[in-house]
């Protein structure tokens, strides 16, 4: 049996209110995260725990015993999970991070050092992606956190912006002539610059590995699609073309209004939000 401690604390809430609005409102959080919380909680219980009407919410039977159950050992977690007597603060516990390798490569380096200072007994699972999936997988429940670029604004996600990027065309002279183009096709950004770009070249070399892509451009094998951070990072001397279509990007922050309520779940937030 597997289950999040959050997803239980919610249950035991709601089902002293009459309707899953009134719930949301006494817990802060939206009636769609609500609503995710309970059916990702029915899910691993392998039991429907509400009756749903128009007039609003009832236990099932399956309900009415999980709630006689549950209180005690929401208590019982939440005692094991202090360690304020040795210092500990992820207790076990650990946290679903997820963002693109490529931006764990710039932002995450810093946010572990800081971790360890703080936090030496963490847990984190690291998870990489596109960012548009990594956003779904935070939705589902799937992640804790994700750093995405350019999420998409829903109003069941807390969204912090974090910080700027530019995605540039890039090459290894400013006057450099090239028939190839080398960048990940998948990426919006770079879907956006190849329709603004009316002449781009004619032949494409199709990568999701930014790294190699700055290390193409480097050799002179072509141009590339790359954002600032990347070939910053990259300690690489190649040179953006101007006069070609550029992308603003946005780090953000995102994770679900219900993350952040427990001590090591806020420390996370804090540390990504001061060193990204």
């Amino acid at each position: 049996m597997d289950f999040r401690l959050n997803d239980l604390k919610n249950f035991i809430t709601i089902a002293q209110c009459r309707t899953l609005t009134e719930g949301a409102a006494k817990l802060g959080i939206s009636q769609p995260a609500l609503t995710e919380s309970i059916k990702r909680l029915e899910t691993d219980m392998k039991a429907a725990l509400f009756y749903r009407s128009r007039t609003g919410i009832e236990l099932t039977p399956s309900g009415e015993l999980m709630i006689k159950k549950s209180k005690g050992l929401v208590q019982s977690l939440e005692n094991l999970s202090v360690g304020s007597e040795n210092g500990s603060s992820f207790s076990g516990r650990s946290i679903r991070l997820g963002c693109h390798s490529s931006v764990a490569s710039y932002s995450l380096p810093r946010f572990f050092r800081e971790l360890q200072k703080i936090a030496p007994d963490y847990q984190i699972e690291l998870v990489h992606d596109l960012s548009r999936n990594i956003q779904l997988k935070v939705q589902k429940g799937e992640l804790d956190v994700g750093l995405v670029i350019n999420p998409v604004r829903v109003p069941d996600l807390v969204i912090k912006t974090l910080a700027k990027d530019v995605v540039k065309v890039w090459g290894l002279k400013k006057d450099q002539h090239t028939e190839t183009l080398i960048c990940d096709p998948d990426l919006f950004q770079t879907q956006s610059i190849l329709k603004k770009w009316k002449k781009s070249p004619a032949r494409m070399i199709s990568t999701s590995h930014l790294d190699l892509i700055a290390r193409l451009v480097y050799e002179g094998v072509g141009w590339g699609i790359l954002p600032e951070r990347v070939v910053e990072l990259s300690g690489l001397k190649i040179h953006s073309i101007s006069n070609l279509p550029s992308f603003e990007d946005e780090l953000c922050l995102v994770h679900r209004p219900e993350f952040g309520k427990l001590e090591f779940e806020k420390m996370t937030l804090n540390i990504l939000k001061s060193v990204t």
